[in-house]
């Protein structure tokens, strides 16, 4: 004798299996255009969004700085980043570089990365205000001070020179 599972013969080879089965495949099938509908509206949202490109930028102005201090002797560079929508202004302050946009409102959020300073050197702190579509700066080391100045760099042209 064997053993008579339960349940299976409400389903089995029956009207109601069918319906029970295209109810669950219609049901996935709008799960599946509600969650691709919900994901391309998140990426939209997020293309217009500014905050990885000015973390982007405070984290690579940073590493510049470390660069800087590790460098040996005197040294001039011009940092020039190309292709950017808006304008972006890089903040330095005491071990810290911070990235604002013009369009930026009150309240909203200034990403920042550190840098490790030598107290050995005078930084000196400066506020670069840029140009639409362009971020650019100069940097220069002596054997007492690094400092940094606002680039006069206007075209697009990727350069990034060093002395």
């Amino acid at each position: 004798m064997t053993p008579k599972k339960r349940g299976s013969k409400a389903f089995l080879n029956s009207r109601k299996a069918v319906e029970h089965e295209l109810f669950f495949n219609i049901f996935e099938l709008v799960l599946v255009v509600i969650v691709a509908f919900a994901l391309f509206n998140f990426v939209k949202s997020i293309e217009k969004d500014t905050l990885f490109q000015k973390t982007y930028l405070a984290r690579d102005v940073a590493l510049v700085v470390n660069t800087l201090y590790a460098a040996p002797g005197d040294v001039s560079y011009t940092y020039v980043e190309n292709g950017h929508d808006n304008t972006y202004n890089i903040d330095f302050a005491e071990n810290t570089v911070s990235v604002s946009s013009a369009e930026d409102k009150d309240g909203s959020v200034v990403p920042f990365y550190h840098f490790d300073e030598d107290k050995n050197l005078k930084f000196i702190y400066n506020f670069v205000e840029n140009n639409k579509g362009i971020v650019s700066a100069d940097f220069s080391k002596s054997q007492d001070r690094i400092n940094v100045e606002k680039s006069e760099i206007t075209s697009k042209k990727p350069q990034g020179k060093t002395t």
